[in-house]
């Protein structure tokens, strides 16, 4: 079973519906991280180039990647700057705690 970790940052107001979204595609785990951070266009007359964003990353098995890095882009696109960043990297080995034991996410 080959795994995947989503990877995406997007504005805090998504969260909420993010959430609903993700319950429908059965994903029952996922990370949030507060984060500070600029992307390709920072507003340099700004004191502080940084904005607030949420960092989520989700551990799923690669089949469902597609639908769900569209379900991300589809709740967080405004068309505008500052959207937000969706990246897939893989797993090599993933542990449940609880279990010391190797298991799929």
């Amino acid at each position: 079973m080959e795994l995947k970790c989503v990877i995406a940052v997007l504005r805090p107001d998504f969260l909420k519906v993010l959430e609903r979204r993700l319950a429908a595609l059965h994903i029952h785990g996922m990370t949030v991280t507060h984060a500070r951070g600029f992307g390709v266009h920072p507003n340099p007359f700004a004191d502080d180039w940084t904005t607030e964003h949420i960092k989520i990353e989700i551990f799923t098995v690669a089949e469902n990647v597609d639908a769900l890095a569209k379900e991300i882009m589809d709740v967080a696109n405004e068309q505008s700057g500052g959207d937000g960043i969706v990246a897939v990297v893989p797993v090599e080995r993933f542990w449940r705690v609880r279990r010391a034991a190797e298991s799929a996410p």
